[in-house]
């Protein structure tokens, strides 16, 4: 805004901002139902983008059957003011998209042309800010390194400053994104970690080892087994842990004692696991509770790789 950019309307929250550009949350990119921002016509896409015969090889004359209502290449996304949010097209293969990487001769499709024909010399964008990790751009045909106007990635993204919020964990992508694609790239920190805990089923199976720990010296031992391994088995344990197929009434105090153990380590495994607590939002700390959280769980991690004087983890 400081800049002279307006946005118009914008919705309230994110999630009526998703409604708003894509209508339906769980809509696929082949879905009908995504915003169409723009209705470019054959004899405009074949008139502004220069390149596009180069892609009849593989996707035959435009508009083709992606991106398209069978007449016109549709961009799907939203205007506000001054701003567009995009959906960047598919790759095109979805079953197979590092082929478009790795093919000589393969090319984006006419969709995929479309699109960022748009963004230059229809909307006449400023610049581009690519969200996500990571996008198709950088990964359709063309060199590894030193880019010429013969690659894809410089066809579409041509004359258009590239600016691009990558993970901070994944640089080797993110290099990628700049020397295939041109992009600025800045890093954005992955979300605050928390330990995964247990839930339901595998809950009460602790509740069980630990039961079982009290008792295993009484001659309910070998019946608290049997249900640590019954409930072991629905919760898919069986493929981790080497679980008995007898009665534990006929196994020696040592080996319900080892099979017990190795439910508990399993369960210790899966409690210590960590997982992302939502999305990161630009612009937006984390709070000091899940700063903590993240850092001492780092701070867990051993790094036996830098011998004596590797970092010891925190007891």
């Amino acid at each position: 805004r400081d800049q002279g950019y307006t946005d118009g309307e914008l919705p309230s929250s994110p999630e009526d901002l998703l409604e708003m550009v894509v209508n339906d949350r769980e809509a696929k990119l082949t879905s009908p139902d995504l915003n169409v921002a723009y209705r470019m016509p054959v004899s405009e896409y074949e008139d502004l983008c220069t390149y596009q015969e180069s892609l009849i090889e593989n996707w035959g004359p435009a508009p083709g059957h992606l991106n398209t209502d069978g007449k016109n290449l549709l961009v799907y996304g939203m205007q506000f003011g001054n701003v567009f949010i995009g959906v960047q097209p598919t790759f095109g293969y979805e079953g197979d998209p590092m082929r478009l990487l790795f093919s000589k001769s393969a090319s984006p499709h006419h969709g995929f042309a479309a699109f960022y024909t748009y963004l230059e010399k229809i909307f006449k964008a400023d610049a581009v800010l690519h969200f996500g990790t990571h996008g198709s751009l950088e990964f359709m045909p063309g060199k590894q390194v030193g880019m010429s106007d013969t690659c894809f990635p410089d066809k579409l993204i041509c004359s258009l400053p590239n600016i691009y919020y990558y993970a901070a964990n994944n640089p080797s992508e993110a290099t990628i994104a700049k020397r295939r694609s041109y992009a600025g790239t800045i890093s954005y920190l992955t979300p605050p970690a928390e330990n995964a805990g247990l839930y339901k089923g595998l809950k009460e199976l602790s509740e069980l080892v630990a039961s079982y720990q009290g008792a295993k010296n009484s001659g309910r031992a070998a019946s608290i087994v049997n249900v640590i391994v019954e409930k072991a088995r629905q919760c898919n344990m069986e493929n981790d842990v080497n679980l008995p197929e007898v009665d534990a009434k006929e196994l020696e105090p040592e080996q319900r004692d080892n099979i017990v153990g190795m439910v508990y380590k399993k369960l210790i495994e899966i409690e210590s696991r960590l997982l992302p607590c939502g999305l990161h939002t630009i612009g937006k700390p984390p709070t000091a509770n899940e700063a903590i959280a993240t850092l001492v769980n780092i701070a867990g991690l051993d790094r036996p790789e830098e011998g004596e004087n590797g970092i010891k983890s925190l007891p």
